[in-house]
C-alpha cells in the first residue's frame, strides 16, 4: 500500500469522520476542526493525510492540523500536503504551532521561529491552551514537549 501514489484535494463532508481519526491518532489538537478549511491527501478511497489553515478571530492565519496516518509517515504526504495548504493561502505572514523537535522541518518551507511577543493577539489563547495541554501530555508521556511559534512572511 505505500508504494501507491497519493492525490490531495479540498475536503468533503463525508471526510470529517477520517479527519478527526487521523487527528486523533497524531494526538493533535482535536478542536475547531471544521472540514470546510480541509485538504486531504487520499489514496484510493482511504483518507491518509490531512491539513487546514485555521483562521483566529483578529484575522491571523494558522497552518494547523497537519496529520498522516502512522502507516504512511516518511513518504512525502506531509511535505505535499503542507505545501498544498501554503501554496494555497494567500494571506501571509502564516503560523504555525509545532513541537520543538520538529522546527527543522517547518524551516525548509521559510517557516522561522519567532518568539511569545511577536505572536498576535488573537492567537494567544490558543497558544496558552496548547501549552497547558502539552504540560499534562509530558508529564503522562514522561518525556518534556516544547511548543514553539513559527512564522512564515513569503508569498
Amino acid at each position: 500500500m505505500s508504494s501507491q501514489a497519493f492525490a490531495i484535494r479540498p475536503a468533503t463532508e463525508a471526510d470529517a469522520p477520517a479527519i478527526s481519526r487521523l487527528i486523533n491518532e497524531a494526538q493533535l489538537n482535536p478542536l475547531d476542526l471544521n472540514w470546510r478549511r480541509f485538504l486531504v491527501a487520499h489514496q484510493a478511497s482511504e483518507i491518509v493525510g490531512c491539513a487546514q489553515v485555521r483562521v483566529h478571530g483578529g484575522g491571523s492565519r494558522e497552518l494547523a492540523s497537519v496529520a498522516v496516518t502512522a502507516q504512511r509517515r516518511g513518504g512525502g504526504i506531509g511535505r505535499a500536503i503542507s505545501e498544498a495548504a501554503i501554496d494555497g493561502e494567500p494571506t501571509r505572514p502564516l503560523y504555525l504551532y509545532t513541537e520543538s523537535r520538529t522546527v527543522a522541518f517547518w524551516q525548509k518551507f521559510a517557516f522561522r521561529e519567532i518568539g511569545d511577543r511577536e505572536v498576535p493577539g488573537d492567537m494567544r489563547g490558543s497558544l496558552r491552551i496548547a501549552r497547558i495541554a502539552t504540560r499534562i501530555f509530558s508529564i503522562v508521556r514522561r518525556s518534556p514537549i516544547r511548543i514553539v511559534v513559527m512564522r512564515r512572511d513569503e508569498g
